[in-house]
């Protein structure tokens, strides 16, 4: 779940970022209302099974199924990081457009961030997150110097190995997020 909006009274539109159709923008109709059995599942930054069915013009949420919390778990400061994270990607895909490896990507980056020990390896983990969305998306350019960032699994070798590059990945990120014109 990347994000939600109340509209009207009892009613919800959610942002979720799946597996089998990338980002979907369903309604979820009287969510709001106390007794909502999708209340609790609607949080952003939940990780869920989510029920969607094909309306006429949108998707409806009808049902949600073994929430975690873990991508928003930990302090403040690592919550905070996810959430940009999560706005990073609502300004970033536009429809709807099936990229696993995008999924896969944002879930374990999400996992190593809550994961992380020090401030400065949830720096690390988010520069890399980040770096690896915009690969996906094709906004960064590929490069040599990129490569061994954009590829492989979260570790703590890849943490410090980013700490020690990081002038070089923000520029790559900052000018990649500047060319993207959002």
């Amino acid at each position: 779940m990347l994000g939600k909006r109340g509209v009207g009274e009892a009613n919800t539109l959610v942002w979720i970022l799946t597996h089998e159709l990338g980002l979907v923008r369903a309604k979820a109709t009287s969510a709001r209302v106390e007794g909502s059995k999708l209340r609790y599942g609607l949080e952003t930054l939940t990780r869920a099974r989510y029920s969607l069915v094909r309306g006429k013009a949108e998707w409806k949420l009808t049902g949600v199924d073994t929430v975690s919390q873990t991508l928003s778990a930990g302090d403040t400061t690592k919550r905070q990081r996810a959430g940009k994270i999560a706005k990073l990607l609502l300004r970033l895909i536009h429809g709807e457009e099936r990229v696993p490896a995008l999924y896969k990507n944002v879930v374990e980056g999400l996992q190593a961030m809550a994961r992380a020990e020090t401030g400065e390896d949830a720096d690390a983990t988010e520069t890399v997150l980040v770096l690896r969305v915009l690969a996906h998306l094709g906004y960064l350019p590929h490069t040599e110097a990129l490569a061994q960032f954009i590829d492989g699994e979260y570790s703590v070798e890849l943490s410090a190995e980013a700490l020690k590059s990081r002038s070089l990945l923000v520029r790559a990120i900052n000018e990649s997020l500047i060319a993207t014109g959002l």
